[in-house]
């Protein structure tokens, strides 16, 4: 696949992100498998390991709650996008990762992303994910007229910021969806109801659940 076609919906999401059987048994491999003897079938061993630090900041452990790789997340995505996305959008969400390791680099003056720590990945979120929302409305518009760009045949530079952005946003609904998807998250940390009990109406959140999300 030509890379102009590739960037076409990078950062656009895959579609509605639902707890199928495919999904809850990538979930439950996860929990059970070793770290140790993982290795990644869709993402490089790389990559895998760049965005794997990627979300544990945007999920790190806490005290009381544990993060994106105490639950082995990466696994879930990776296997997430052997299973269940096209092949188009693997293509898509690769070279997203490539974009964003290419601007971690050129911003960290590193040379390569084993060289990258979690300082510098947390500097590049709050570039993209904690700009303003002017900045962020730049970005997309500056990617939306790409789109506009190609669907015209031509033939534009992609915008870079607006890419890693939009791949970024992409990661991190696949890494909260993961989240509160995890048997552990959902079961121990979220309002947990295996049998659903009587409907409320309009009840205050603190009341109801002690200010918790409701287990998916």
């Amino acid at each position: 696949m030509q890379r102009r076609t590739a960037l076409k919906n990078i950062g656009r999401s895959f579609g509605a992100l639902t707890l199928t059987p495919t999904v809850a048994s990538l979930l439950q491999s996860c929990q059970e498998s070793s770290t140790a003897a993982w290795a990644p079938q869709a993402l490089s061993k790389d990559h895998a390991r760049f965005l794997a630090q990627v979300m544990d900041v945007i999920l790190p452990t806490t005290p009381n709650v544990p993060g994106a790789s105490d639950l082995n997340l990466i696994q879930f995505i990776d296997g997430y996008l052997k299973q269940v996305v096209s092949e188009e959008e693997l293509t898509q969400f690769t070279m997203g990762t490539e974009v964003f390791v290419a601007s971690t680099l050129k911003a960290t003056q590193k040379n390569t992303i084993t060289e990258v720590t979690t300082d510098d990945i947390d500097q590049q979120l709050a570039y993209y994910l904690r700009a303003s929302e002017e900045d962020q409305a730049k970005r997309g518009e500056a990617l939306n007229a790409y789109f506009q760009a190609l669907a015209k045949n031509e033939n534009p530079e992609p915008p870079m910021e607006g890419v890693a952005q939009g791949f970024l946003n992409q990661l991190r609904s696949l890494t909260v969806f993961a989240f509160k998807s995890n048997d552990i998250i959902g079961e121990q940390h979220l309002a947990y109801a295996p049998v659903p009990g009587q409907q409320k109406g309009c009840v205050d959140l603190e009341e109801a659940t002690n200010g918790k999300a409701w287990s998916l």
